[in-house]
């Protein structure tokens, strides 16, 4: 430890001297006890970026590998083409898929099967109902409602709500609108079954709350029940407040009352027409309307259930002025039907035109029939994807030996690099080059070269792509096997990144950082504990100086004093001239 000198010239001047300065120097001094420690440890943190540097460069050579392990990965990806797209064309080809030639001739195409309706003017209303069944289905009536459903379009939404495996909508061109209904089941089984009129069984259901309206100046509040139909029934207790006020009941009872017999109950009840609200139906609703100036009828804590008994009805009809109940005539439009192919040469049923079960693994799409063409469909290893995760490969290690050569030697300023002469640099390079002979050998595959992958004398790598290229397709399910079975070159190599990367808890590079970890603690404790010793140091000294620095400030009084003193007592003045 050095030491520290303070100036403070002579000593009868009364300059003292700069107490910062002199602190600062002496904590310097002391600081230089952590000198060993803080080099430790940016050593350490330089030896910690190489690792994790490195620790990345090697994940990225995991993957890379992993892309050529993976049962489901580049090694299983297949492309297929079509000798006609015009007939069929290829959707995809999978991993499951198996590489070869196929025969298809394609004789029927699939159908979903389809209806229409003669033309309706669009406002027209209708009456009646149709019964719709999907294939082998249980047909279902869906009757028109007054007031709801009577029109072309609010029919075709019943239908859709209805949600019995159809489609309804309205095409509409100069002749007029018709009703469209579209099976949601192609082929067959989506086979449509249309008739005129039927009948709806008994059905009980939770009644949906009333849609309230306030009041306006003119037009009086309301609280609207929309039921399924004009026949339906209500039981159970309906709840009402008028303005926010308090809420009141009328019990319509366990026994289901028609919507006449409902609106009896309610308008003879005890207090509901007191509080100015009137009953009353409009086709299938059932609509409760106060007096005139009422803010708002609030039904919503009723509990009612709707009961719609078993109702036959007539063919669907047009009832509108003028059309004399005319019948709504339903006219096919396709019959649905399966598609029929062959695939070399065995017979196939496809309800879709999409077929994805004829070849294991290939999905195509029938475009058009021609029972006299066949068509080629030809699966095949993606030999270019494949060839570009080796490639890839092949990047990536060289990229992680390139960062053990860069660790081997000098920065530009001609110091050591941070792991120069660290033994897992030693660990990674020795095992890496083992590796790449590891695994047993798949058929003909026994070695990297025997796929275009060399050695150079550097130790990195290069890929002769005509030589992969050339055992992909003379060897291509061994070149697999190298890669993919049990004590493979793929599996060993993997097992040996994982001992040496930072993605395992016990690889090389984790251990390390780790170990750095364990040090750094320790060093930046020290340092932590001798800053505060010194801290306590700084602030004795300061203190000490502060006070010494006061005492040589004083002295020229004091001086003075004395002299003053002196002459008083002498009569002889000492400041005067000679």
């Amino acid at each position: 430890m050095g030491t520290v000198g303070i100036n403070f010239g002579a000593a009868t001047s009364g300059g003292g001297f700069d107490v910062t300065t002199t602190v600062a120097s002496m904590v310097a001094n002391l600081k230089a006890v952590e000198t060993p420690w803080t080099t430790q440890l940016t050593t350490l943190k330089a030896q910690d970026t190489a690792f994790t540097s490195m620790g990345t460069d090697l994940a990225t050579l995991s993957t890379s590998l992993l892309a050529l392990t993976d049962f489901q990965g580049v090694m299983a990806a297949k492309q297929g083409s079509s000798s006609d797209t015009n007939l069929l064309a290829l959707t995809s080809a999978g991993p499951t898929a198996v590489a070869g030639s196929h025969t298809i001739v394609v004789t029927k195409l699939a159908q979903t099967s389809s209806q229409y309706s003669a033309t309706v003017p669009a406002s027209d209303v209708l009456s009646g109902a149709l019964t719709i069944q999907v294939g082998i289905g249980t047909p279902t009536t869906i009757p028109v409602v007054s007031g709801t459903s009577d029109t072309l379009t609010s029919y075709a939404a019943a239908i859709n709500l209805a949600d019995i495996g159809v489609t309804a909508s309205i095409i509409s061109d100069t002749a007029g609108s018709r009703l469209s209904l579209v099976s949601n089941t192609s082929g067959l089984a989506g086979q449509l079954t249309v008739t005129s009129g039927g009948t709806t069984p008994e059905t009980s259901v939770t009644t949906a709350a009333g849609a309230s309206v306030a009041s306006t100046s003119s037009v009086a509040a309301t609280s609207t029940f929309t039921l399924p139909a004009s026949t339906a029934e209500l039981s159970g207790t309906f709840s009402y407040s008028v303005g926010g006020g308090s809420a009141n009941t009328v019990d319509l009872g366990a026994i289901p009352l028609p919507l006449t017999a409902t609106v009896a109950a309610l308008n003879s009840a005890t207090g509901f027409s007191g509080a100015g609200l009137i009953a009353s139906t409009s086709g299938a609703k059932l609509v409760i309307t106060g007096s005139t100036g009422v803010a708002t009828i609030d039904t919503s804590g009723s509990s009612l259930t709707t009961t719609t008994p078993v109702a036959t009805y007539s063919a669907l009809t047009d009832t509108s002025v003028g059309t004399t109940g005319t019948a709504v005539v339903m006219n096919t439009g396709l019959t649905g039907q399966n598609a029929q192919l062959t695939v070399d040469g065995l017979s196939v049923d496809s309800a879709s035109n999409t077929v994805s079960t004829a070849i294991p693994g290939v999905t195509f799409q029938l475009l058009s029939a021609d029972n006299s063409t066949n068509i080629q469909v030809q699966i095949a290893n993606d030999n270019i994807t494949v060839a570009t995760a080796f490639s890839t490969f092949v990047g990536a290690y060289n990229a992680v030996v390139k960062d053990i050569k860069t660790q081997e030697g000098l920065d530009p300023s001609g110091n050591p690099e941070p792991l120069y002469g660290n033994t897992v640099i030693s660990q990674l390079q020795s095992s890496l080059s083992l590796a790449l002979t590891s695994g047993t050998a798949s058929g003909t595959v026994k070695s990297l070269y025997q796929m275009g992958i060399s050695v150079n004398q550097d130790g990195t790598l290069a890929l002769n792509s005509t030589t992969l290229d050339s055992a992909l397709n003379s060897n291509y399910q061994d070149v697999v096997g190298y890669l993919q079975n049990a004590e493979s070159f793929g599996l060993k190599f993997q097992n040996s990144l994982d001992q040496l990367g930072n993605q395992s808890p016990v690889g090389a590079i984790t251990l390390a950082l780790r170990a750095n970890s364990t040090q750094e603690t320790t060093f930046n404790s020290n340092v932590t504990a001798e800053d505060a010793l010194i801290a306590i140091k700084q602030a004795s000294l300061t203190q000490q100086l502060n006070l010494a620095n006061e005492i040589l400030q004083a002295i020229p009084q004091q001086l003075d004093e004395v002299n003053q003193l002196y002459s008083a007592m002498t009569g002889y003045n000492t400041s005067s001239s000679h």
